[in-house]
């Protein structure tokens, strides 16, 4: 795998977004109560979506964007619902950590890591379009982050 400036750049910011996340400052601001314990459910949920998610790339699994040289293009199990359920498992863990702690803090470095994602998934998709000349059907009847809804 050849990683160059872009993907480095997009792992070192979502890195760096772990790290503040972590971080405890107190804004003075809280959200609601009632998403609380909804937050913990969706933390669970996010954290089974990723283990299962890495399990079923195996090989394939690197943190950059860029595929690496030997992976082929996996899309049964979970990507079989979504191009990046990892992206889905660690945003859900986010923000569900976010609910649970009623942090303003979190919340917006959550949505950091939200936008992050979503620009990083797409340079992802050019890679992986250069790659596999299949991915472009995939795109089509798979989505992002979650399931693409069908409607007749």
């Amino acid at each position: 795998m050849h990683q160059n400036l872009k993907d480095n750049l997009f792992v070192g910011i979502q890195f760096l977004l772990f790290g503040l996340f972590f971080l405890e400052p107190d804004l003075g601001y809280y959200l609601p109560e009632v998403i609380k314990y909804p937050g913990l459910l969706m933390f669970l949920m996010g954290g089974v979506i990723t283990f299962i998610s890495m399990i079923q790339l195996n090989r394939n699994l690197t943190a950059f964007p860029t595929p690496k040289e030997k992976a082929f293009l996996y899309t049964g199990g979970l990507y079989g619902f979504a191009r990046h359920p990892i992206y889905t498992g660690v945003i859900l863990i986010f923000l569900g950590l976010t609910f649970y702690s009623l942090s303003v803090y979190k919340f917006l470095i959550a949505c950091s890591l939200v936008i992050l994602f979503y620009f990083k998934s797409a340079y992802e998709e050019e890679q992986l379009k250069k790659k596999y000349q299949d991915y472009e059907e995939y795109k089509n009847t798979t989505g992002r982050f979650f399931p693409k809804l069908k409607f007749k």
